[in-house]
């Protein structure tokens, strides 16, 4: 029998279509680029709209694009294997894109108040707290789960299933060197003090918690490597990689957005893929599996309480 298209891929996909036109009719019609500073978005967001609905989008662009991204997802998957992740085990799901919200909230701590100047900063953000909070809610949940699906599919189609060699022993002891130079790599992102250890930081949860992962007995990249298998370890740089273009696609003539500030790239600053600087990029391909990796532990509790868990060969 055939599958047909579920019907959450279209409603994703159209989601994701009427914002994009709705926020480039607000860019033509304030005649405005891409806005870099408080003050500029100020000036455009407190400007008479003609156009109310194409505003709203433009100031909620991110979490509207990445609840779209989310669900045409959901649908991709549900077309490719009859029900996905998110419907076969909605608990867990759920627990997914809450410590989503958690992990990237860990992500914005150390960049706030630990590198001078921050990596990052975000502009335009509402006053009300409970509007900034509901923006947020969204956007941060939907950061995991976007990834992860994103990876999931890249394993289902079959594109890295030639990933794998035969197993092997990590050498006694190693995985505790591994964790100690985790730890490293998060002291020098904790108290370096400067935006170059943001690229440590990417990485440093990845070395500092899988290997307390692969002694506790949970799925782990360290496992996945010793069995000889590194497809799920690919799939995960596909996805963060694949999820930082959309997002920073979406981002850039957003009115609620975030801007980087990347000064020990020197004038390679200058060369970027809409607001990131493209050196910067290379830090989304650890970015996945660094969440994924964070999410196993985060979910030790949790586990087989409410529904079975998934194999070792999928993401979510």
């Amino acid at each position: 029998m055939t599958r047909g298209i579920a019907a959450t891929l279209w409603l994703g996909l159209g989601l994701i279509l009427v914002c994009e036109i709705l926020l480039l009719m607000d860019v033509r019609q304030s005649r405005r680029g891409a806005i870099r500073s408080d003050a500029a978005m100020a000036a455009v967001a407190g400007a008479p709209a003609s156009n109310p609905l194409a505003r709203w989008v433009a100031i909620n662009m991110t979490p509207l694009a990445w609840l779209g991204y989310v669900v045409f997802l959901e649908g991709v998957l549900s077309t490719q294997s009859g029900a996905s992740p998110v419907r076969r085990r909605p608990h867990h799901f759920a627990f997914c894109a809450l410590s989503s919200v958690v992990i990237w909230c860990v992500f914005d701590t150390i960049n706030f108040y630990c590198f001078k100047p921050p990596a990052w900063t975000y502009i335009g953000l509402p006053v009300p707290w409970a509007q900034r909070f509901a923006g947020y809610a969204v956007a941060f949940a939907a950061e995991l789960p976007g990834m992860f699906l994103t990876a999931q599919i890249i394993v289902n189609l079959g594109c890295v299933d030639r990933l794998c060699s035969r197993p092997w022993r990590l050498p006694r002891g190693l995985d505790l060197l591994i964790c100690l130079g985790g730890a490293a790599l998060l002291a020098w992102a904790v108290l370096g003090r400067r935006a170059v250890a943001n690229y440590g930081m990417w990485c440093s949860f990845v070395f500092f918690l899988d290997p307390i992962n692969l002694r506790l007995g949970r799925p782990s990249m360290l496992r996945d490597w010793q069995n000889g298998w590194y497809g799920r370890t690919v799939a995960l740089f596909a996805g963060g990689l694949c999820c930082g273009f959309l997002w920073e696609f979406w981002n850039y003539w957003a009115l609620e957005k975030w801007i980087y500030h990347l000064p020990f790239l020197g004038a390679a600053e200058q060369f970027r893929y809409f607001e990131m600087p493209v050196a910067g990029l290379a830090g989304f391909i650890p970015f996945g599996m660094a969440c994924w990796v964070m999410w196993q532990t985060a979910r030790i509790p949790l586990d087989g309480l409410a529904e079975p868990l998934p194999d070792d060969g999928t993401i979510i």
